[in-house]
């Protein structure tokens, strides 16, 4: 096959596995594999089995030799297509936690790296237009792809270290590549209940990085590049937004150390938009 990836995913391949590889070395000085992760039900080595899983499962997807319906284990075809996007990745994660029982850390290392490297000769080389039905029951496209497995990559590093008490930092540009791939997920991962009724609209603008359109109306959203004027206008230092979008720190330090503004015609929506998602 030619070499049809595009030079914007194959920054991002590149990205996957220099995280990989950073991961593979925090999993071999770490002191405690049992060691929770704050904030999370998994222990550090839990964490890092994690990562093997969804990058060998999406290796499948994208392969074809694992089908993302098979991890939906909720019995009738109306419970499953009842499900959100994010029941159906916290069944996937369980899933992958029974599949991949290794709990050493070295041996976790070597498979991160070994299963990135799998992922990236999956994935280079395809059209960008490529697709696969993954874990959360979307079907997204190769870059999507490589965008979700990176931020799987910086995020669940972030939580590793944490429970050892060991640095890890995510640079700007790795998180623009991740937020490029969420943003094109995220209507998916809209609080119907919240957003019911709401019509409005955000223009983020990450520093550095590009800016998105983001159009509620009646408990959906809309993703798009920049447009007509929105209601609220969010600049954010891309690291902070990632972290607060996932959970792994609270808006309010942010907002008060200017990592995250709001303006526009209706700068108060801008706390609120948080309210109106749930996390993957």
């Amino acid at each position: 096959m030619p070499d049809t990836t595009s030079q914007g995913n194959a920054v991002a391949l590149t990205a996957l596995r220099d995280a990989a590889e950073r991961t593979a070395r925090m999993l071999r000085t770490a002191p405690d594999a049992a060691a929770p992760v704050p904030g999370l039900d998994w222990t550090a080595a839990e964490t890092a089995a994690h990562l093997v899983g969804e990058l060998s499962f999406y290796t499948g997807f994208l392969t074809g030799q694992r089908d993302a319906r098979d991890l939906l284990e909720t019995g009738s075809a109306a419970q499953t297509a009842a499900q959100t996007a994010a029941q159906r990745n916290a069944a996937a994660n369980a899933r992958q936690l029974r599949e991949f029982p290794d709990r050493d850390m070295s041996r976790l290392a070597d498979s991160v790296v070994r299963a990135a490297e799998e992922f990236t000769a999956a994935a280079a080389g395809r059209p960008d237009s490529d697709s696969a039905r993954v874990s959360n029951g979307m079907t997204i496209t190769v870059p999507v792809m490589t965008a979700a497995l990176l931020g799987e990559q910086v995020v669940h590093g972030l939580d590793i270290a944490r429970a050892a008490r060991l640095p890890w930092a995510i640079s700007p540009a790795d998180a623009n590549l991740v937020l490029d791939g969420v943003l094109a997920m995220v209507p998916e991962y809209v609080d119907r209940n919240a957003a019911a009724g709401r019509h409005l609209s955000y223009e983020l603008r990450l520093r550095g990085g590009p800016r998105y359109l983001l159009c509620f109306d009646d408990g959906t959203l809309t993703v798009t590049g920049p447009g007509p004027k929105a209601d609220c206008v969010i600049s954010a230092d891309p690291v902070a937004f990632l972290l607060v979008g996932f959970g792994r720190t609270g808006q309010w330090g942010q907002i008060i150390r200017g990592k995250i503004t709001a303006g526009g015609r209706k700068p108060w929506l801008g706390p609120g938009f948080g309210r109106l998602l749930v996390r993957p």
